[in-house]
């Protein structure tokens, strides 16, 4: 093997400088934790850290997003709540009104009351979260969902909830719509409404009734007309004619009355040509439902025929009362579920991120007790290599033609 003077310099140069570069690589290692600086070092576990990295960033955006819908639906919860309190002293308002004892004046200052309550309500309807976005305009968060006008109170935003990701397969609307809440309450008992007719000549009243059987039940309007204080009948006002779907006769106080699978209770003594009407269930507003028992406080009560009718209104307004308040039950019971589902989804990733990062130390993360032994090896090696290069650099093959 011939080898010359340059060769031998290039080659014991070209070993040092792969000796530091080895070095030079582990001294990263130690420096920086990391077992790989590029994917070139590494490939299959620069692939697996890179998607690793990718999952713990997703994770952490949830993260930001569950604390957003987490803020959002305590300030809704909160609205609720008090809004679950106001209903709950209208009702004890009303209650106070139905009282016979009461004089008008009275009942007047107790309807004033109530519409001080109705304010409170539209105001919490109207709340708004720390960042100024209103909790129930659905997704126009930024329009005022509620407002007065001729006919009652409007709605102005819309039916639909932002829906935001708190896991990769799970996503919460981060509250609920205005009209999910406080619009289209099915009034009295949901089904149908019973009211006293304006000519009435007694004071006998008709209670809010009840549903027996929801699959005989058409949905009709009807008059329920006493012929006599005792006898009586149901006619169907719906149809071209009037027609007749149920009698009877030997009517006494407080004695239900059934037809089409459902039963009202008549109380007092029903004068000859007294009716009471029966028609079907609508959709009305939490507000409207505040606004009727202020209306109904109102009421006179002077004659039979006056506190018939005040009695009916508040029995109405008293059942309609409990409808807003099942419905402000249901939407607090579904904000609760929606706050347990961020709290589980929030323990997931917890757990998640724990498995995660093991992964990942185990792929990327060095291990400092091979690296600095490995370290101190190349270290040894380099000095050796230099060391020896130092000894035998200036040999030369003229060294021997002298």
């Amino acid at each position: 093997m011939r080898l010359s003077t340059a060769g031998f310099h290039r080659n014991s140069i070209d070993a040092i400088l792969e000796q530091q570069t080895r070095l030079a690589r582990t001294q990263q290692q130690v420096t920086t934790g990391r077992r790989f600086q590029t994917a070139a070092e590494d490939p299959i576990a620069a692939t697996r850290v890179a998607s690793l990295d990718r999952t713990l960033a997703e994770n952490e955006q949830y993260e930001r997003n569950s604390n957003i819908i987490q803020t959002r639906l305590s300030y809704e919860e909160q609205a609720l709540a008090d809004v679950t309190t106001l209903l709950q002293q209208v009702r004890e308002l009303s209650l106070q009104g139905a009282n016979s004892t009461l004089g008008q004046g009275e009942r007047n200052i107790l309807a004033n009351d109530v519409r001080q309550k109705l304010a409170a309500i539209m105001d919490l309807a109207n709340s708004d979260d720390a960042n100024g976005e209103y909790l129930f305009a659905g997704t126009s968060t930024g329009t005022r969902p509620f407002s007065v006008g001729t006919t009652g109170v409007n709605y102005q935003g819309d039916s639909t909830n932002r829906q935001i990701r708190i896991s990769s397969t799970q996503s919460l609307a981060d509250s609920h719509s205005g009209a999910d809440v406080f619009m289209d309450i099915r009034e009295r008992n949901g089904v149908f409404t019973t009211n006293v007719s304006a000519g009435n000549t007694s004071g006998a009243t008709i209670d809010v009734g009840r549903v027996a059987d929801l699959s005989a039940w058409v949905e009709d309007n009807y008059t329920l007309q006493f012929t006599s204080p005792t006898d009586w009948q149901v006619v169907d006002d719906t149809t071209p004619t009037p027609v007749v779907v149920a009698s009877g006769s030997g009517f006494a106080s407080g004695q239900a009355i059934n037809f089409n699978g459902i039963s009202v209770t008549v109380s007092g003594t029903p004068a000859a040509n007294d009716a009471f009407t029966i028609t079907p269930a609508q959709g009305v507003d939490l507000f409207a439902i505040v606004e009727d028992v202020a209306a109904s406080l109102q009421l006179g009560t002077g004659t039979p025929q006056d506190s018939a009718v005040f009695k009916s209104r508040i029995g109405a307004t008293l059942a309609n009362l409990d409808k807003a308040l099942d419905r402000i039950v249901t939407v607090r019971a579904e904000v609760g579920s929606r706050l347990s589902a961020i709290d589980q989804a929030e323990a997931s990733r917890e757990d998640e991120a724990i498995d995660l990062q093991a992964l990942l130390s185990d792929l990327r993360d060095v291990d400092y007790a091979e690296a600095i032994s490995k370290l101190n090896q190349e270290y040894a090696g380099l000095q050796a290599a230099q060391a020896a290069y130092t000894r035998i650099a200036q040999l030369s093959l003229f060294d021997f033609l002298r």
